[in-house]
Parts: C-alpha cells; sequence; structure tokens
C-alpha cells in the first residue's frame, strides 16, 4: 500500500511541478519534492504529505542566504495611507528603500469575515478566504503590482498567515464542518477569546493538505518570499514541518518567521526564526532604570534555536503597538540606544509601521485609524545607519551567533579573563565577530549620567560608525582609540557603534 501511495505522490508532484512551469514569474530555486519512506499513510491526502515528523530522514535543514541581511518591517496597508490600498502604500517603497529596508512583512492581505466582525473593519486575523485578497486593499491584480514593483526595487515580500484558525464566514465551514474543533455541544468553538474567529482541526488531514495547497499558491502562482505565521505554536510542528518542505521544493529561498518565542521543535526544520520575547521584556524594563546587565539573557543564543536559526529582535509590533502602548510610552527616551540593540544583537531586526515616524499613537485594530505622516520621519537617518551596517558588516549575519558580552563586576555573570571589561555595570558593551569583522556596541542603558567609565574593547583603534550623545545623532565615520573609552564621561542613554578590521 505504501508502495502504490509512494508512486501516485510521485507523480502527482511530477504534474504539480510541470504545472508550475507555465506561471510568469520570477525564476526561484527548486528542490526535488520525494517521498518520505516513514509518512503516515493516513497523511497523504489529494496528493500531499500533510504530516512530517522532526525525526523524519526527509527533513533537511536550509537558510536561505538572504537572511543574513534582512531588515524586517511589518507594513499595516489599512492604516499605512488613507486610502488604506496597495497602490497608495507603493508611494512610500522609495522613501523604504532609502531607510535600507529590504523586506516587507505585510499583516494578512486576506478578506475579512463579516460575521461575529469585531469593530467597524473587522481582525486581519479573521480570514475568509486563503486565495483571495481583501476589497479594502485592492484587487488581486493591484497586489501583484506591488508585489512586481517591490521585487524590481530589491524587496522581499512576506505574507502574514494564519492557520490556526478562520473567519466565520469562510467557505470551509460550510463545505468542511468537519475540518473544525468542535465544543461539547457540537457547536465550532472559537479559540481563547477570540470570537470573531472558528479553530481549525489538525487532526484532520484533508483540511491540512488544503491548507498547504493554499500557502503554495501564494509562492507558486503569486512569486512571494514566505511567511510569518501567526499564532505558530498553536499549530502542530509536524504541520508546519510538512507544509515547509513542500513550499521549499517549489521556492528553497522562501523566508519562515513563526509567531512565538523559539522552540527546537519549530527550528528544527521548519522556521528560520522566531520571536525574540526575552530580549524584548528586557529591554522594556529599561526604562525603569534596572540592572542593563540583565539585559543581556535576551541576547545569549538559545538552545531552541537550531542550525542557522535565529531570534527576531523587535521593539514593536502591531499587537504590541495597538494593546500596549506607542513606541513613545512604552521606552520613552531609551528608544533609539535600544533599536541599535536590535540590529546589532545576533539574529535579524523589526521595525513597525511609523516606528521610523516615532509615532505616539496607539494604531486602531479595528477601524480606520491613519497614520499621520511627517515630512522628516524622526529616527529615519538612524533606521538608514543601522540598515546600512547590518547589510554591509558580515559580523551582523542574521545567522551568526557569535557574541562577547563586556559586564561589570557587580555582575553575577562570570566571563573569560580575556574579554575586555567595564567599570560600571551600568554601561553595557558587546561585540560580534565573523571572519575579519567585528562590531562593537557601548551604551549607557541608565536614565542618568555615569562618569568615569573605562571599556577596553579590545583593539587599539577603530571606526565609530554610529554615536548618538542621548540628543544628537552622527553617523560620520570617525577614527576613535580604545583611549578614548577610559574614564569617559556618558550622557543618558549615550551609545557608540564601533567597527573593527582585524586584517593584518
Amino acid at each position: 500500500m505504501k508502495r502504490v501511495l509512494a508512486l501516485l505522490l510521485a507523480g502527482l508532484m511530477i504534474v504539480s511541478l510541470a504545472a508550475c512551469g507555465s506561471t510568469e514569474q520570477k525564476e526561484t530555486a527548486k528542490t526535488e519534492y520525494k517521498l518520505s519512506q516513514d509518512v503516515d499513510e493516513a497523511s497523504v491526502v489529494d496528493g500531499m504529505m500533510t504530516l512530517i515528523s522532526g525525526d523524519d530522514p526527509i527533513l533537511e535543514k536550509s537558510t536561505a542566504s538572504w537572511l543574513d541581511t534582512c531588515v524586517l518591517y511589518e507594513v499595516n496597508i489599512r492604516q499605512y495611507t488613507e486610502e488604506g490600498t496597495f497602490a497608495a502604500f507603493e508611494a512610500h517603497l522609495d522613501r523604504l528603500k532609502e531607510m535600507g529596508i529590504n523586506t516587507l512583512w505585510l499583516m494578512p492581505i486576506h478578506p475579512i469575515s463579516e460575521t461575529e466582525r469585531k469593530g467597524t473593519l473587522g481582525s486581519y486575523y479573521a480570514v475568509s478566504d486563503y486565495k483571495d485578497v481583501n476589497p479594502e486593499f485592492g484587487t488581486m491584480d493591484d497586489f501583484k503590482h506591488l508585489l512586481n514593483k517591490a521585487h524590481d526595487m530589491g524587496f522581499k515580500v512576506i505574507l502574514d498567515w494564519v492557520a490556526n484558525h478562520t473567519g466565520w464566514d469562510n467557505a470551509w465551514i460550510e463545505e468542511h464542518e468537519d475540518w473544525y474543533e468542535h465544543d461539547n455541544d457540537g457547536n465550532i468553538r472559537s479559540p481563547y477569546d477570540w470570537t470573531d474567529t472558528a479553530q481549525l482541526d489538525y487532526e484532520n488531514y484533508e483540511m491540512r493538505a488544503e491548507m498547504i495547497k493554499c500557502m503554495q499558491f501564494w509562492v507558486e502562482d503569486i512569486g512571494i518570499d514566505g511567511f510569518r505565521c501567526d499564532h505558530a505554536i498553536g499549530v502542530p510542528a509536524n504541520f508546519w514541518n510538512a507544509a515547509v518542505y513542500r513550499l521549499k521544493s517549489v521556492n528553497s529561498e522562501i523566508m519562515m518567521l513563526a509567531e512565538t518565542s523559539a522552540s527546537a521543535t519549530l527550528t528544527e526544520y521548519a522556521f528560520d526564526s522566531c520571536y525574540n520575547d526575552m530580549l524584548y521584556g528586557q529591554a522594556l524594563m529599561t526604562k525603569g532604570g534596572v540592572a542593563t546587565s540583565s539585559i543581556q539573557d535576551g541576547m545569549v543564543r538559545s538552545q531552541n534555536y537550531i542550525g542557522d536559526s535565529f531570534p527576531m529582535n523587535y521593539l514593536d509590533n502591531h499587537d504590541k503597538n495597538s494593546y500596549e502602548g506607542s513606541i513613545a510610552d512604552r521606552f520613552g527616551d531609551t528608544y533609539q540606544t535600544l533599536l541599535a540593540l536590535t540590529y546589532v544583537s545576533p539574529g535579524m531586526p523589526l521595525i513597525y509601521t511609523a516606528n521610523e515616524e516615532g509615532y505616539d499613537h496607539e494604531i486602531e485594530f479595528f477601524e480606520k485609524d491613519t497614520v499621520k505622516w511627517e515630512d522628516e520621519p524622526k529616527y529615519a537617518d538612524l533606521i538608514a545607519a543601522l540598515s546600512k551596517l547590518k547589510a554591509e558588516n558580515k559580523a551582523l549575519a542574521s545567522t551568526n551567533q557569535e557574541l562577547t558580552i563586556f559586564v561589570g563586576p557587580d555582575s553575577d555573570v562570570s566571563i573569560s579573563s580575556e574579554a575586555p571589561t567595564t567599570s560600571n555595570s551600568k554601561v553595557f558593551a558587546f561585540s560580534r565577530t565573523k571572519d575579519n569583522n567585528t562590531v562593537i556596541y557601548i551604551s549607557n542603558l541608565y536614565y542618568d549620567p555615569i562618569d568615569n567609565v573605562s571599556v577596553d574593547f579590545g583593539f587599539d583603534k577603530a571606526t565609530c560608525v554610529v554615536h548618538h550623545d542621548g540628543t544628537t545623532l552622527d553617523t560620520a565615520e570617525t577614527e576613535v582609540t580604545k583611549e578614548d573609552f577610559k574614564n569617559k564621561d556618558y550622557n543618558p542613554y549615550e551609545f557608540y557603534i564601533l567597527v573593527v578590521n582585524n586584517e593584518n
């Protein structure tokens, strides 16, 4: 029986791959889709493997090389412009390009269910059709135009994918009620208090197969570059493995980002990156003047990152902004110093809609609430300088987890005798190195000035590429020596980023 299924699946893969050759899209790297010898026969539905366990020998971890320089930007299409459309957003691509943004994460672009809708416009995460676009944003042709223009400008584009649940208007509810979980009374249930959504049942392999086909549609037929997967921990890892294995047979260079803290079961194959929730939590406390050396807990590589997987470092996203306050509310004067930290810490950085503006407003989630853009976004120059450094310096490669932290004498963290030290733990410093490149970050993460601090960063001289004295940003390249960082005074939240070329 398994041999028959293997032949059937292999044949369908050939047909599928042949069919994709007729679609108009940019050439992508494809890999051969092979049948696992250990696949559960019951999980083969319509020629689709829907379940692959983490110990399956068919799985082989790979990470696209472009992720090493990824600067991710979350786009809230609805609120980005007065029109709230794909076409209107296109006008901002040049500005984002100038800031060094190279990857766009679009919040869900699918039609939104009206049944049980929250607010006037509803939640993007109550999807009524996985293979269409929200008419609020435009047409499928409008989306393709945006995608093609973004690709032509060098952007990658990933979509927000909601696999845990659908909206109540989704056709699956009428056509396949058994694809959903039910309560004790036999009614389809909602997850948590998300009453505008219906919980999918991942014990149903037919549903899994259709979900994978919908994801494949966007990669193969439309040409997107990957997914940010909403509530990824709510979906079985063996589904994500099967989905990504199929998607990488179409384009081996896709990006997969999981909305969850790192989990070894997710990063051992399916996901390139997970949310760095620990770093966010430590950064959030900095405003209150807590011991800054503890921030390193969110920077040291977790054993939950397998292979070349890495953290996604963030200070903001749609959830944090809409429900916990603006970046001004949460971070105040610490924002620029911590933003720099998210760029130079191991992993990749995230910028959310209007962060460059320093936007002091909680953007509505279920209503129209257009961002009020200024002519000169407050943090655009800093983001541009940090993005340039991320793109050009190999030490900041997303997959490079090397980290040397310089900590103060009153910290309980042990350090090697070779590590440089600081005479005050309120000053935080660390370095990243790869090949012949080193990047050093030194900052006062405290709300008061600190005087007479010495940091030996381990080199006789370096080039300062970013300096913020707490008030003014300076991105002119300036040569500095280790003597410049002896017995030095620091303003509140002052920081330096130095680069060293280690070639003799």
